[in-house]
């Protein structure tokens, strides 16, 4: 493994990892129950108990980003990886972070808007995706799309049709804050 791809595995995982801080400092205040699942009108339906909830989820997510990067590192035939691929490696650790605070938020009482929460987080996800997806080139579809691309003209307008789609639903996902 390059050092630049060893050192983007070694930040990403710890990043998954610094949530568990917020826990400690938490610990004592939180219930032995912790809310981990939530329906569509923000009611808890499943709970954990409180070490799983907080050291054993962030743990299970490194775990997951560790077998991305290994992955997505070892699939890579250069150095230069799509700024698309980029992105998505940061996915993982962003969302621990996100759903981590959401959680402990959530046990210790306060008000807090779960589905708006994710929508805004998924829609700005779908945004960013929606708009790098069109700059993807034809040689890294090629490897990325099974069965490959036709030709060249035939890849840009599925990638623009892609592209246009995440947005749209990014911008839809986003609507759902103000209106629900």
């Amino acid at each position: 493994m390059e050092k630049k791809n060893r050192n983007l595995l070694i930040i990403s995982v710890m990043v998954c990892l610094l949530p568990m801080v917020l826990g400690m400092v938490c610990y004592h205040n939180l219930p032995d129950q912790m809310p981990i699942h939530f329906t569509i009108n923000d009611v808890p339906d499943n709970y954990a108990p409180k070490n799983f909830a907080l050291f054993g989820i962030p743990v299970i997510m490194a775990i997951v980003q560790a077998i991305c990067i290994f992955f997505t590192t070892s699939q890579a035939k250069d150095s230069k990886k799509p700024r698309i691929v980029k992105i998505m490696e940061w996915f993982i650790p962003i969302m621990t972070v996100a759903i981590y605070v959401i959680m402990v938020e959530v046990a210790l009482g306060s008000n807090i808007y779960i589905g708006k929460s994710v929508c805004l987080i998924l829609g700005i996800l779908f945004m960013v995706i929606g708009n790098y997806i069109p700059k993807v080139s034809y040689e890294v579809g090629e490897i990325m799309f099974h069965p490959k691309p036709k030709n060249e003209s035939s890849f840009r307008k599925m990638t623009r049709i892609m592209g246009y789609s995440f947005i749209g639903i990014g911008i839809i996902l986003l609507s759902f804050i103000i209106w629900v």
